[in-house]
């Protein structure tokens, strides 16, 4: 994946002994680990619906100039391309789970992003008054086209945070892998 990915390693914590208890058990992690990128994706997609990062803190809100070219106040959801692109890779022993979006590192992670110099023609509707209106339209719909040249510039994206663990879902990744760990006992006495 070459976009945002949520990497965690958890060798050293509690989620970490207990999969490497189960990993001797099972021989191989990827039932489970499935089972927890499933989780994942849900608790992701939950903050996604309440703009939240995984520490519950709110997103950084959109900046004027966003606003007003965006339909609605939603962020990171305009066409919900990102939300929807989150996928996961499981193999015996390792979860990854992020997006394969190049964008979706800048929205995780924050960032500049440098916009090099550019002309292009724009199009606009015309009223019969004269008057232009302020909203570019297709071509086809067009009856006025100007030349427009715009400069360099840089756009500062706040970071976002939409991957990660809460200590919620830690708390539930101890209890999906506690459902394996119980279920391997029992098996083991009966």
């Amino acid at each position: 994946m070459a976009g945002a990915m949520l990497e965690v390693t958890v060798s050293d914590s509690k989620v970490g002994q207990v999969l490497a208890e189960l990993e001797q058990r099972l021989g191989s992690l990827r039932t489970p680990l499935a089972d927890i990128a499933e989780y994942l994706h849900q608790s992701t997609d939950d903050r996604f619906r309440r703009q939240v990062a995984p520490d519950g803190s709110p997103w950084a809100p959109l900046a004027p100039s966003t606003l007003a070219r965006k339909r609605g106040n939603r962020i990171l959801r305009e066409s919900g391309d990102l939300q929807d692109t989150l996928r996961y890779q499981v193999s015996d022993n390792e979860l990854a789970f992020g997006t394969d979006r190049p964008y979706g590192a800048i929205h995780q992670f924050g960032g500049k992003i440098e916009h090099a110099a550019r002309s292009q023609q724009v199009y606009f509707r015309q009223g019969k008054n004269g008057s232009v209106g302020n909203r570019f339209v297709s071509k086809r719909k067009s009856n006025f086209a100007q030349w427009v040249t715009r400069g360099a510039s840089v756009s500062d994206i706040a970071a976002r945070p939409y991957l990660g663990l809460s200590s919620e879902d830690e708390a539930e990744v101890l209890a999906i892998v506690a459902e394996y760990l119980v279920g391997g006992l029992e098996e083991d006495a009966s």
